[in-house]
């Protein structure tokens, strides 16, 4: 059924928005998941704005309040309007894209398939499906992949052709707006995060081991540690304050920085230069940066990785025994989807739950052994760090002393027994992604067209 994604007759567009790297990284993620012969074509916003507004919703503690205000009840419903309503005025950019990149083939496809990874250009789109289809008289598909588990309702779209979500929980909640508002109608389907394929390859037994060896207290192996940096460049300061704890406490650890060259990062990165037990991972664009992340993993056996719960959370869908399988430490949550994305990992039991977290995080504080939940870290991947870096440092080193790393790295990530929904947890969700829209093209082309 993948056959049909190669075919020259079929146009796949990708479109994604310049607010931080989770929707390319989805974006990315899908592309190496396709037949080596397909060829898509990669649509960006031109909206300059969105970056910026994202940098500033993401860093400044005002902005920031004020998003998650808009995120939810009556203030989320009066915006979603508002914004949906200004974002099907905005066409005629996207509609002069599109219709140039068909001017330009020498051959018209018979179909346009249309993934995306932000509600930005899918509304737009949406305004225009109909209209552009007819006119080109070429039929057009909208995928649209929800990239964090969280219902917003800006992520309902109508007229998509399908939208998929992490959750039955995400697509309950939209569903359930939308027949509330009377928006038409729109199909969706629960299917694991897509991680890139390219962090879901297999590890060697000894490639293993050696991950392992990096969790040895009194082992000699250098400790690999990935901080990748928010394309909003969020928790400089936290992050510096935190890899110079670490130091101190043992030189194995070595740290991975990936950073786009920014405004925003630039004294970070300068900074950084001077420090012997850190190697900077630099571009200037965002898919530079995402490569330069994918290649990380391919060229160095990370161990841990600090992060925000942003789109990296569904790492934790990744075996330890694969490429990806770091442990995963969460630095504070920024924005409602971010919480969401925290309660799915959660709701699975992949991560220590709030009360087994606050009682780690005392007995790290005391010094404590560790007490009876500790030994539940075999069906962890993930935990939460404390907003105070020496505080997080203090935890890391806990952790790595009381072994609680390396149980987590006996991780299976087999579902637990009273898990309802252990179909989400997979991780070949871009293998499904694909089958399912290949499916829905299939069914499209089998029908009469409008």
């Amino acid at each position: 059924m993948l056959s049909l994604l190669a075919q020259k007759s079929l146009l796949i567009i990708f479109t994604y928005a310049p607010a931080g790297l989770g929707h390319l990284r989805v974006t990315d993620a899908l592309y190496h998941g396709l037949p080596a012969e397909a060829n898509p074509i990669l649509l960006r916003s031109q909206d300059a704005s969105i970056g910026y507004l994202h940098h500033l919703t993401s860093i400044h503690p005002t902005t920031r309040a004020i998003l998650e205000w808009l995120q939810t009840g009556k203030p989320e419903e009066l915006f979603t309007r508002v914004y949906r309503r200004f974002l099907r005025s905005q066409t005629k950019s996207l509609s002069d894209h599109i219709e140039t990149v068909l001017d330009e083939r020498m051959v018209n496809p018979d179909l346009i398939l249309v993934v995306a990874t932000h509600f930005g250009l899918a509304h737009q789109l949406a305004a225009i499906k109909t209209e552009l289809s007819r006119a080109r008289h070429i039929p057009i598909v909208l995928v649209l992949q929800v990239t964090d588990d969280s219902p917003q309702r800006i992520w309902y779209v109508p007229v998509a052709d399908l939208i998929i979500v992490p959750s039955e929980r995400t697509k309950a909640a939209l569903m359930d707006y939308g027949k509330t508002t009377r928006l038409p109608p729109v199909r969706f389907a629960v299917l694991p995060y897509p991680v890139s394929p390219l962090l879901t390859g297999a590890l060697t037994d000894q490639e293993y081991e050696q991950r392992g060896q990096q969790f040895l207290a009194n082992g000699s192996t250098d400790i690999e540690v990935a901080i990748p940096i928010s394309g909003a460049a969020v928790g400089l300061s936290y992050f510096r304050r935190l890899m110079d704890e670490l130091h101190q406490k043992s030189p194995r650890f070595h740290f991975q920085i990936i950073a786009k060259s920014s405004a925003y990062t630039q004294p970070f990165l300068q900074d950084m230069q001077s420090r012997s037990f850190v190697t900077l991972h630099t571009a200037i664009t965002d898919r530079e940066i995402v490569e330069k992340y994918e290649q990380v993993y391919q060229n160095t056996l990370v161990a841990l990785e600090v992060t925000k719960p942003s789109e990296q959370a569904f790492k934790a869908l990744v075996d330890p025994h694969h490429r990806g399988g770091s442990v995963l430490l969460f630095s504070e949550p920024v924005g409602r989807q971010e919480h969401d994305n925290l309660d799915f990992l959660g709701r699975h039991q992949l991560l220590p739950t709030q009360d087994e977290q606050r009682r780690l995080w005392d007995s790290a504080i005391k010094g404590s052994p560790i007490d009876g939940e500790a030994w539940q870290a075999s069906h962890w991947r993930s935990m939460r760090l404390s907003d105070d870096p020496t505080r997080a440092a203090n935890y890391i080193w806990w952790c790595l002393e009381q072994g609680v790393f390396a149980k987590m790295l006996t991780c299976t990530l087999t579902p637990q027994p009273d898990d309802p929904h252990a179909n989400e947890i997979a991780s070949d969700g871009v293998s499904q992604f694909w089958q399912t829209v290949s499916q829905l093209l299939t069914d499209k082309t089998q029908s009469p067209r409008e």
